[in-house]
This record gives C-alpha cells, structure tokens and sequence, in this order.
C-alpha cells in the first residue's frame, strides 16, 4: 500500500511537471479541437448548472442548435468534463487540470499493466513515467485531441489482453474485461474498436493455449453480454438515431497520408528517446540479446505493426478511397497509443529478463533518472511552444484550420480569462457538421460552410434553453420562410406560436436547418426531442445495469476489504 501512494505521488508530480510551461503563461492552448470539445462540455456545464438536463440535444453549446453531439460522442465523460468546468468555472483551470488527470491515470494504468506482468517496481515506475510523455497522451495538452482520453485507458485494455496469454488458468477476469472495454466505449469508440482488433488478437492466440476453451467461450460471452448492458446508452442510441435520420457523417479524411501519419522527425509525435526504445525492443527479436519470451514476442511484433500502421508507408490514400469501412478511423496515428503502449511493455519485459533477479543497481538507476528526465524536458518544450500563441497580441489561436472567429487577440483573451464561459464560444467557433439531419440524396460540398451560414452566423434569433428543449423567437414584418438556426431530427417535437403546425408551415434544408413561415410580429417556435421507445429503454436498461454493477463491485471490495482485515488479528 504505501509503495502504491508513493508511485501515485510520483506520478502525479510528473503531470503537473509536464504542465508547467502552460502554468506559468497562463497559458490557454486553442489547438484544432478545442472548440469542438469546449463545446460539448460547456452544454454539459450549463445544463449542471441550471438543472436542466438535456441528455440527446445541446441547447447551451454548439450556438444552441438542438444537435445531437455528446449522445453519440461519450455522454457520461461529457458530463464529467461539464461537472469538472463546472466546479473550476474557467477554462484555464479546466485545461490545466484536465490535462493533469490524463497525464496522471495514464500513468497509474500503465504503471498497473506493468506491475500485472510482474515488471520490476523501478522498471515499471520508470516505464509508466514514459507513457505519460507520449504523443497518444500529451495531444489532449498541446491538440486536444480526445485520443487522449483514450490513450489514458490503453493499459488497462492491454492488461487484459496479455491475461489471456499470461494466465491460462484464468485467462478472463470477467469483471475486469467488462469494466475496461466499458471505460473504453464511453470515454472514446474509435479507440473501443480498436482495442477489440487486439482482444481477437490475443483471444485467438489463447483458444490454443487454454486447456479449458469451454470456461474461456463462457467467460467471453459473459464479458459481451455484461457490457452491451453498461454500454446501452451508446450503441442503442446510435442505431435509433440512424434510424429514421440520414446523419451527416463525421469528418471523412481524403489525404491520411498527409493527415493522419507519424513523419518521424519533422512533426514531434515521435520524440526520439521514445524512438530509440522502440528501435532496440524491436531490435530484440532479430538479435539473441536475451531470451524473449512469448508474451513479449507478442506485444512486440503487434506493437512493431501497429507503429508501421501510424508511418507513411502504407497506401492509406487508396485504401481509404478503396476500401470505405476503413475510412471511419480517419487517421491512421490513432494506432499510435496502442503501439506505444505495447512496445513500452515489451522494453519493460524486456528489461525484467536482462536482470533476471537481480536487484535493480544505482546506475541503472541513473540512466533511467536521465532518460526519464530528458523527455520530460523535450515534452515540457513542446507544451511551451503551444503555449506561446497564447501571448499573441493579434492572434491567440494556435490552430486556425476551419476556425470561424469575430474577435481575436486581447479581446478574445478576455472573453476566455471572463468568468462566462460561453462569453467565448460566441465569438470563435468550429463550424462542424457531424451528426446533422441531412437530407437524403443531397449533394452538399462544403457541409462546414453551409453549418456557417445557416446556424454559427445566424444571429436573427433569440435562442433560450427550457426544461424541455429549446426556445427560439423573432420579430417578423412578412410572412415568409424564418430561419430558426437550430437543426431537426425525426424526433423532434415543434410548436408554432404554441400551435401543432402543419407541413406547409415548416420545412428543412439540406443540413437540417428548420425554416418556419413567420406570422407578422413576435414568432416563437419551440423544439423538444422526444426519445423513442428503443432509446428510452436503452438508457433505462443502462442506468439499472450500472446500478447492478456497481452494487456488485462494492459488494467484492468490501468483501476483499473484510478479508485482508481478517489476517490482521
């Protein structure tokens, strides 16, 4: 117990460490998906703050448009963040301290991978500090990129990956494999995918090596089940979605090649010392240096093709145009956490075989001091330079690509240092057309634009949130077609000056936009999204699995608790 407080102490000072460049600007980094996230979580924010849960449309964030976003980007981690910036009421703090908790559990879920695999203490507190200085981890500080958060969880899934190979007596804790791909799923789907490409993996490897494959099927099906239940809210709601909606997909990358890859040196994703460790692991399954065991011919090799999957070296370009199920990972560097993660593991079994059992000497020591220290100094510049645009007299966005702006500079400053969070977002957004109710069949060529015109720069509404939905209301001299600047799903409820309308009041543009023919004087629409039957009880399914799950957890660890007690008199 104490050696665990004492590696979390070290861990989290090496975050806040890592921080320490942004901290002492005053510093807010706005990389390319700042807004985008900013966004999901000041709806999230206000809907805490003003007990007004809107758990499928935002009516605070993204200009109040009624869209579906944070249902289908990872809900409950929406409303963490939200609770989060709503307890810290700045966005500051809030990236400050964001970033400090996902530099901070990376490193504890990696320290735990290691430790799983019986990694040597030093070695694995050594390892786990060089997790946390990865690319897949530091793109939430200097990109925000929500990789991150994904990355953050990595270890766990391959803590319970290498069970199957490291345990054939008991190769699927199925609380632990039901838990993690659960974290997985709600924190970031992309990266859940992922990870199960590497469940089969290692499972495959496991039917031939168990002696028991009945228990380990049964096991599996168990984990499935209990996690389609604590998961619910994510796939029911996004088949209803679909269902009765042609949703705008999310941004389909054309050029992955040049979007998307790891150019080692040139674009610091790859930091050399990590590209060192790798090489040598690699390395290691070519030249007898020491005896590598299975699991470690396993991570390794997995980890090498992963990594050459993040390089330009594969035809990505045509693949994605040839082959479009593969498009929906958008950039081939999101398998970069997984392989840093496995080949980290790899240099830790590694490192474990060379000593045997010897104890662990002061040079060694020493070299790991300095290696550790040296890419903290690499990282800590990298998050520097992010940091300096803050200071920016004219412009303070580190990321202007598809970036919408009416002020920028000292004003802009002020408007994210004001204690209104969404002072802000009103003047600088993201135009974003994931998820919208496109109509079916329609050629839309710039989707952003459109998303611009119709709704980010439509300020002809007065747009207020209520317990129900939204409120949007306008002055009218004419009867013609109003844009309202929010967006219509099939779900969607409205009322007209209060009344039920008819099809020829209404109407919506190619991205959804809802046009409604004005009444001379004050107009008032209302929007309130009314959930089917399969969404309602997938979140009811889903809220009575957790109650269950979590009854049970807190039943094993009292359990646990009560035993270990026991020994002590």
């Amino acid at each position: 117990m104490k050696k665990n407080i004492k590696v979390s102490g070290i861990l989290f000072l090496v975050a806040v460490i890592i921080i320490l460049p942004q901290l002492a600007q005053h510093a807010l980094i706005l990389g390319p998906d700042a807004l985008f996230h900013f966004n999901r979580f000041f709806d999230t924010e206000q809907q805490i703050a003003h007990g007004n849960l809107q758990y499928f449309i935002t009516t605070y964030g993204f200009s109040q448009s009624g869209r579906i976003v944070n249902a289908l980007y990872g809900p409950y981690i929406a409303y963490f963040n939200g609770f989060l910036l709503y307890i810290l009421k700045s966005w500051f703090w809030y990236q400050i301290i964001s970033s400090i908790f996902v530099c901070f559990i990376s490193g504890v879920s990696m320290y735990y991978l290691l430790i799983r695999n019986k990694i040597n203490y030093y070695y694995a507190l050594f390892i786990a500090v060089l997790y946390m200085l990865t690319y897949g981890v530091t793109a939430w500080i200097t990109t925000q990129q929500f990789i991150a958060w994904g990355a953050m969880l990595v270890p766990l899934g391959l803590a319970v990956a290498t069970r199957l190979i490291s345990a054939p007596q008991k190769p699927i804790n199925v609380v632990e494999m039901s838990l993690v791909t659960t974290l997985f799923i709600q924190t970031h789907v992309l990266s859940s995918l992922i990870l199960i490409f590497i469940y089969i993996i290692f499972f495959v490897i496991s039917l031939f090596r168990v002696t028991d494959k009945y228990k380990l099927w049964r096991s599996l099906v168990v984990a499935i089940g209990i996690t389609s239940l604590l998961t619910s809210n994510i796939w029911v709601i996004l088949l209803a979605a679909y269902h009765g909606n042609h949703l705008m997909s999310p941004f389909l990358n054309l050029f992955p090649l040049k979007f998307g890859v790891i150019n080692f040196p040139t674009d610091n994703k790859l930091l050399y010392p990590f590209a060192i460790i790798f090489i040598l692991q690699i390395g290691t399954l070519f030249f007898k240096i020491t005896n590598v065991s299975f699991l470690n011919r396993v991570v390794t090799i997995l980890g090498a093709v992963l990594l050459i999957c993040t390089l330009p070296i594969l035809p990505w370009n045509y693949l994605f145009t040839h082959l479009p199920f593969i498009s929906i990972l958008q950039f081939p560097f999101r398998f970069f956490p997984f392989a840093e993660a496995l080949l980290l593991l790899g240099f830790g079994l590694t490192l474990n075989n060379l000593t045997l059992a010897k104890p662990v000497n002061n040079i060694s020591k020493l070299i790991m001091f300095i290696i550790a220290t040296l890419s903290i100094l690499l990282v800590q510049n990298l998050v520097y330079t992010a940091s300096l645009n803050w200071s920016s007299p004219n412009n303070i966005i580190a990321s202007k690509t598809n970036v919408s702006y009416i002020l920028n500079g000292e004003k802009l400053r002020q408007r994210f240092y004001s204690k209104n969070l969404g002072a802000a977002l009103k003047v600088i957004w993201k135009p974003t057309s994931d998820y919208l109710p496109v109509k079916q069949g329609a050629v839309i060529l710039h989707p952003y634009n459109e998303y611009n015109m119709q709704i980010a720069k439509n300020t002809h509404n007065k747009k207020t949130a209520t317990k129900t939905g939204l409120r949007v209301s306008w002055m009218a001299t004419k009867e013609n077609y109003h844009n309202t600047g929010v967006v219509k799903y099939a779900n969607d409820r409205i009322l007209i000056n209060g009344q039920t309308p008819t099809k020829r009041q209404y109407y919506t543009t190619k991205i959804g936009t809802l046009m409604v023919r004005s009444s001379r004087g004050h107009n008032v629409v209302t929007i309130t999204y009314k959930p089917s039957l399969s969404m309602r009880l997938g979140l009811l399914i889903n809220l009575i699995s957790w109650l269950i799950f979590g009854g049970y957890l807190l039943l094993l660890g009292l359990k646990k608790w009560s035993q270990k007690n026991a020994h002590h008199f």
